[in-house]
């Protein structure tokens, strides 16, 4: 094991799932999107849907699709290049942090789109998915989320506002959680 944290086997299950999906990022990245908005609402407000100013809804909406697309890349160039070097590896992990150094992004949110990511490559490759691919995949998904700050453990409810029940604070909140919170 390098420092992807993946054995060969791992990156080869990975690397095949990705080669049949790759060829229509733009399509999966969205759906995987749109379904993320879907099981988790909260998460749309961490993206700017703004550059599509016409767009009638998300499905339409070609900032949607470029951000989709870019989030797939990223996951791509992992997967592509990464796991044949592992230097590229940990240079592109650190790459996708910095970018969201100054945006409330935490491991649990890394998690919860490679939760839903998972679940929508099982529709997507049905009987072409193999048994291995949900720990390879979870095991890059760790990797990934252990390069973000933990989520803040503030109790919600003393904060008010939210719902105590809801796990996760509003992004404004999380914005003020993260100007509070230490820097790396």
């Amino acid at each position: 094991m390098d420092q992807t944290g993946l054995t060969s086997s791992e990156k080869i299950t990975l690397f095949s799932a990705w080669g049949l999906i790759r060829k229509d990022l733009d399509v999966h990245g969205r759906n995987v999107l749109l379904l993320l908005f879907h099981k988790h609402p909260r998460y749309i407000a961490y993206f700017d849907f703004t550059d599509d100013p016409n767009a009638q809804s998300l499905v339409d909406n070609k900032s949607l699709y470029d951000q989709a697309i870019h989030v797939f890349k990223a996951v791509g160039a992992l997967i592509e290049y990464g796991f044949k070097d592992p230097v590229l590896f940990d240079a592109t992990l650190r790459k996708i942090t910095r970018r969201h150094k100054d945006r409330p992004v935490f491991s649990e949110d890394i998690l919860t789109i490679g939760e839903v990511f998972l679940n929508y490559l099982g529709q997507a490759l049905g009987r072409q998915m193999s048994d291995s691919l949900p720990d390879a995949f979870w095991k890059l998904f760790h990797t990934i989320a252990g390069r973000f700050p933990a989520t803040p453990k503030t109790p919600i409810a003393a904060e008010g506002g939210d719902d105590a029940n809801d796990p996760l604070p509003t992004t404004s909140q999380r914005q003020d959680r993260a100007s509070d919170a230490p820097s790396n």
